[in-house]
């Protein structure tokens, strides 16, 4: 299995690709998220890997843009260091938790956005294998607590990681 390093750098990738084909027309459209339109999404996505921007000590300041995100995150993902240690802002648990949880918020705000503007998606399946493993181990009440996930989606056991990981936050894949 990858490590959350690379899984990131997937998940990026596939943001960059779904941002870089956005026209002007799509911002405004409702999003698969309740009552989000696709900007709101977006913002949304980016105040969180900002967060992990600034999770990781990467020099992240609130409203950078996300070619300013994806390369100071990349960046510090360079030294493994960066995800030792608890985050005192996360109820002291450990970063390479806090990490996780916010690649799979963008490994899902992806499927999010490709589905609200039409493109295809098929997220990395290593990425996606990688975010569920974190999340598998994660307090189940913490996960399907308010603004976390939903209830769980049941998919079949050989469907693949993309399918596994968006049922299990509570979407129809």
């Amino acid at each position: 299995m990858i490590g959350q390093a690379e899984a990131w750098r997937m998940g990026a990738d596939t943001w960059s690709a779904l941002t870089s084909a956005m026209g002007d027309d799509h911002w405004d459209k409702p999003s698969t998220c309740d009552e989000w339109t696709v900007r709101e999404l977006v913002d949304h996505t980016l105040y969180w890997q900002g967060m992990a921007g600034r999770l990781l000590s990467a020099g992240t300041q609130k409203g950078d843009d996300w070619n300013t995100l994806h390369s100071a995150i990349s960046a510090a993902l360079d030294d493994p260091a960066c995800l030792e240690g608890n985050d005192e802002r996360f109820s002291d648990m450990p970063r390479h938790r806090v990490f996780g949880l916010m690649l799979t918020d963008l490994l899902v705000h992806s499927w999010d956005l490709a589905i609200s503007i039409g493109a295809e998606i098929a997220l990395p399946e290593e990425a996606a294998e990688a975010a569920m493993f974190g999340l598998q181990r994660m307090p189940v009440e913490m996960l399907r607590s308010p603004n976390m996930f939903g209830p769980e989606v049941e998919v079949a056991a050989d469907a693949s990681a993309q399918s596994k990981l968006i049922g299990f936050v509570g979407r129809q894949p």
